[in-house]
């Protein structure tokens, strides 16, 4: 059956698949910004789900777009592009999340050091101590040491304490490389033996760092700053147990990790304030100490798939959101329930791709499958008109109408249709001529249960021809278009005799139609009961309609007025109820293929007497005397070619009175 269907030609543009590709991707970028942001606020599940659907209907818009433009007819090659492209827009959109994860944890991490700033401020402020910590760290130290010794009347000892001083001497320096050297080749397990230089296992360099820094470690340091009874070097050394005793204790961290950063971070010391230091300057080994990520770009993480995998791998393990907070790491920490996380987190972020990339392709592919007349170098016009069916079985219906699409016509037209009522609709695709015409067919359910209308598509564009749209047209009080004649043959609700399939010719569909009326297998497209034996009753196409004969069936001509007024229940009338449901009022367009030969060519032809002589004039037709109002030529409005099946041999033409 593919010959009877739309196939497309593969045809396609280099330069219109690379324009739908980039700017595909161009505004999922962008709409990834906004949805991210939106979402991380957005409580309502429901809400969340329609955004994403949302995204995915805008990037296959625009896909469809170039679709259109390009007249990109190839589905596979569309399909790859429009994969490569939500790939690329998916990975940006991950990397852009973690860039929002990771500055979300980095304003956390800020604004808790803001906290313990002020509170040691306050706890300065009691001995008579103030600090800027705006101000480059050595220097605020210096300043406030300078006016609390002012405040004691000893202002040349405030002058010979400089924290600056002791900070970038040699002395200073030196002694904390030599803790380098020396803890760099220990390992990280040992690090309670540090805990402090007064230890009495604590030797060596270790005494130096206490003589220089005061005896206070990096790690303890963090935790008193923000206000956190975490092991730190406990913490560090469950996620790195290789690391060495400089690295667990956070020295690495917090002054570099090898001799000439460790210098360098102690003249950094006098040059950027503490916030300065902690978090941008040392950013990325200073906040990984301590559990965070640092500021990472976009690009950064795009760069380094390995990190944004860690990170994806890290967040799911985590949790970011639970059902009674929002999607943000500090509502998360903040949050008195669990975060989902894990194997439940995994199922939503799946979710969450499907939602966003499906209504992309439902909206995309089906532009390059429609069809393409290759004539107009254009897409098929899509006919405004829905042509709507009575409810029928729909493999039955697409059976038939492969078989022969004129079949259609053989089920009940709806002028209207709703009000909880099953239909299949058609939907007509055509070239400008209409030379070229293909029909996509819908069954339409109702859901009493659900209360809701279920649409099923089960023809993908059939080719049908001009008789087929003439015919269609016609049925639903359309006129056709030109070039697409209705087939003779039909009358509402059906065909006037067996139907036969479209190509058999004339002669043989009138032989077929004579023997089935003969027979009286179908009238109407209903079974009828065996004639008695009777003459049939040929009615003329100008006579007035009469009640048949008792059990004799009546060979209507399609120019004959019907003999019953339409019913009162009828469709044209407004009704769809009661009993049987007759078919739509349709006056029937002038027949073309029917065969005189059939209908006269057995009828005797009687001659007018030579004039003078009694009886008058004769009507050739009927026998009967000619009737000077009745017109034995048809009018304009009759078929062509009336007389062609009269036999002429016999008459005396010159006897003929042609008045």
């Amino acid at each position: 059956m593919e010959g009877k269907y739309y196939k497309p030609s593969d045809k396609f543009s280099i330069t219109g698949l690379i324009m739908m590709i980039l700017c595909t991707t161009v505004v999922g970028m962008g709409i990834s910004f906004l949805y991210l942001k939106l979402n991380s606020v957005c409580p309502v599940v429901y809400l969340c789900i329609l955004m994403a659907a949302f995204y995915g209907a805008a990037m296959g818009g625009v896909a469809y777009f170039f679709i259109k433009k390009f007249k990109l007819r190839s589905p596979k090659m569309v399909i790859v592009s429009l994969c490569v492209a939500l790939l690329f827009t998916t990975f940006f959109k991950w990397a852009l999340y973690d860039h929002f994860d990771r500055q979300d944890q980095y304003d956390y991490v800020a604004e808790d050091l803001d906290e313990a700033i002020d509170k040691m401020n306050e706890s300065l402020a009691k001995i008579g101590m103030e600090i800027d910590f705006d101000k480059p760290f050595t220097k605020a130290f210096d300043d406030a040491l300078a006016g609390l010794a002012s405040s004691f009347g000893n202002a040349e000892g405030a002058q010979s304490i400089s924290l600056t001083e002791m900070i970038t001497s040699k002395e200073t320096i030196d002694g904390l490389k030599a803790v380098y050297k020396e803890y760099s080749k220990l390992p990280g397990t040992d690090y309670k033996k540090y805990v402090s230089s007064d230890d009495e296992e604590g030797s060596g360099a270790a005494s130096v760092l206490g003589d220089s820094m005061g005896g206070s470690l990096a790690g303890s340091m963090a935790g008193g700053l923000l206000d956190d009874t975490t092991d730190y070097c406990e913490y560090y050394i469950q996620r790195y147990p290789d690391a060495s005793l400089w690295e667990t204790m956070g020295y690495a961290a917090f002054f570099g990790n090898d001799e000439d950063a460790i210098e360098e971070s102690m003249h950094k010391l006098t040059e950027l304030s503490f916030k300065e230091y902690i978090l941008d300057y040392h950013g990325d080994e200073a906040l990984d100490y301590m559990g965070y990520k640092n500021k990472a770009s976009v690009i950064n993480l795009m760069t380094h798939p390995g990190k944004l995998m860690s990170d994806i791998k890290q967040i799911n393990s985590e949790g970011r959101w639970s059902y009674s907070s929002s999607h943000s790491y500090s509502s998360s920490s903040k949050s008195e329930s669990e975060p989902v996380h894990g194997f439940i987190l995994w199922l939503v972020w799946i979710g969450e791709l499907l939602v966003i990339n499906v209504p992309a392709f439902l909206i995309a592919i089906p532009m390059c499958q429609r069809p393409f007349i290759e004539s107009d170098n254009d897409w098929a016009i899509r006919h405004n008109t829905q042509f709507k069916f009575g409810a029928v079985n729909a493999q039955a219906l697409k059976s038939s109408m492969e078989a022969d699409p004129m079949s259609l016509f053989n089920n009940q037209a709806l002028i209207t249709a709703g009000g909880r009522t099953n239909y299949f609709t058609v939907t007509l695709f055509h070239s400008r001529s209409y030379m070229e015409n293909y029909v996509l067919v819908d069954n339409t359910t109702y859901d009493a249960r659900r209360k809701t209308y279920n649409h099923k598509n089960f023809i993908n564009y059939l080719t049908v021809d001009t008789t087929f749209v003439g015919t269609l047209f016609t049925i639903f009080g359309l006129n056709p278009p030109v070039g697409c004649h209705p087939n003779p043959m039909y009358t509402p609700g059906g065909f006037t005799t067996s139907y036969v399939p479209q190509g058999t010719s004339v002669t043989e569909q009138n032989k077929a139609a004579e023997a089935a009326s003969n027979a009286g297998y179908m009238q109407q497209g209903r079974p009828v009961q065996q004639p008695q034996q009777s003459a049939p009753t040929l009615t003329s196409p100008y006579a007035q309609p009469s009640q048949p004969q008792q059990g004799a069936p009546t060979l209507t001509s399609p120019y004959a007025r019907p003999s019953q007024p339409a019913q009162q229940g009828s469709l044209m009338g407004g009704g769809l109820s009661g009993g049987q449901q007759p078919a739509p009022n349709v006056i029937p367009q002038p027949a073309q293929n029917i065969n005189a030969d059939s209908i006269f060519g057995e009828q005797k032809i009687i001659q007018k007497p030579k004039e003078g002589s009694e009886g008058g004039s004769i009507n050739l037709l009927t026998g009967q005397p000619k009737d000077e109002n009745q017109p034995l030529i048809p009018d304009s409005s009759g078929t062509s070619g009336f007389m062609d099946g009269l036999d002429t041999s016999n008459l005396d033409l010159d006897n003929f009175d042609f008045k």
